[in-house]
């Protein structure tokens, strides 16, 4: 064979490979785009279905039933419609779905689906409410998979029945869960239910920073005066972490016996402890504090200048006039310009 005929094969080979992986592609997004037609018609079908149920029609739970077959197409139809209803009209619904025996069909998706059908199965469950969902959720904790176990500690969080501030400590201590954005929210939760517990919690010998920290963040968002001695305490802790976590807990709490606390604060070697208690000042109204708060318009940090420009914006006459006269002292140019942007920013 000569090569130029090898050069024509060759060529043919790779037009015919390029034509075949080109058709699979276009089959593959056919076959991926009628499938994603036919799943949003059965949505439509079962969204359909539950608003007939609020209706009054008797027909609509048989035409919900063919679907407990396909957990997963009805609990993605499940989250849609949970948006649109409220109250009784929403108990009506996942009242209907609870008595054909989804519990049970969600659960099993739970165990062997997909992990991205794992997921939505625990979301849904959560929507459906009841204690036997309460109970479902609570055997979901056990499951392999980090995330469908964040999940349905999340679902029990939302349904009123969070685990206590210490359990939720003792799935990071084991590793059954890690921190995160979510696992955050579920501890304020938590502590919002049970102050008290979150107190007790913060109490223990095994606590990281990092979970002194969140622990702290949701003991200030509990909005319980009773913490503040505890919150206090932390401020003067060895990790700036948790300094800043105690420190944006006595600004949330806004107590005034906060006031020795967060003057100490203002000149923490640590920025964000010290841009932190700036915001607590202000949000405290805390005005006997004005002229301690006003150097840190010299601060070396932005944020923090910021914060003190804002406080001070915030605390009446007296914080304004340090900020005039900041604004006024030319030796002064970075609190000058501070000053400046605060008292336009207050116009």
């Amino acid at each position: 064979m000569s090569s130029l005929t090898l050069i024509w094969v060759v060529a043919l080979v790779l037009i015919g490979a390029a034509l075949t992986w080109m058709s699979g592609l276009i089959v593959a997004r056919f076959v991926k785009e009628s499938r994603s037609a036919t799943r949003a018609g059965e949505r439509k079908l079962i969204i359909q279905a539950l608003s007939g149920l609020l209706r009054g029609q008797t027909e609509a739970v048989s035409a919900l039933s063919p679907f407990v077959r396909q957990p997963q197409v009805l609990a993605e139809a499940i989250l849609d419609f949970q948006g649109l209803i409220r109250g009784a009209d929403q108990e009506r619904a996942m009242g209907a779905l609870r008595s054909l025996g989804l519990i049970e069909a969600l659960e099993e998706r739970i165990l062997h689906g997909s992990r991205d059908e794992r997921l939505t199965s625990v979301e849904a469950l959560a929507a459906l409410g009841g204690e036997e969902v309460k109970a479902a959720l609570r055997r979901a904790i056990r499951s392999k998979d980090a995330n469908v176990r964040m999940a349905a500690i999340k679902g029990l969080a939302d349904a009123g029945a969070p685990p206590t501030p210490s359990r939720l400590l003792d799935y990071v201590g084991t590793g059954e869960l890690t921190p995160s954005r979510i696992f955050a929210e579920v501890m304020r939760q938590a502590v919002a239910g049970a102050p008290g517990e979150g107190l007790l919690a913060l109490g223990r010998q095994d606590l990281t920073p990092l979970m002194r920290a969140v622990l702290l963040d949701a003991l200030g968002r509990s909005g319980a005066y009773e913490a503040v001695p505890a919150l206090a305490a932390a401020a003067t802790d060895p990790d700036p972490d948790v300094r800043t976590a105690a420190v944006r807990g006595l600004g949330r709490l806004q107590h005034p016996a906060a006031a020795e606390t967060l003057a100490g604060a203002l000149a923490d070697p640590t920025w964000t402890v010290r841009s932190a208690a700036a915001e607590a000042v202000g949000a405290a109204g805390l005005v006997r504090l004005a002229p301690t708060l006003a150097p840190l318009l010299d601060d070396p940090e932005w944020w923090v200048r910021f914060r003190a420009g804002d406080a001070l914006g915030r605390l009446g006459k007296a914080g304004r006039g340090l900020l005039e006269a900041a604004a006024a002292d030319d030796a002064r140019p970075i609190a000058q310009r501070a000053a400046e942007r605060a008292l336009a920013e207050g116009a």
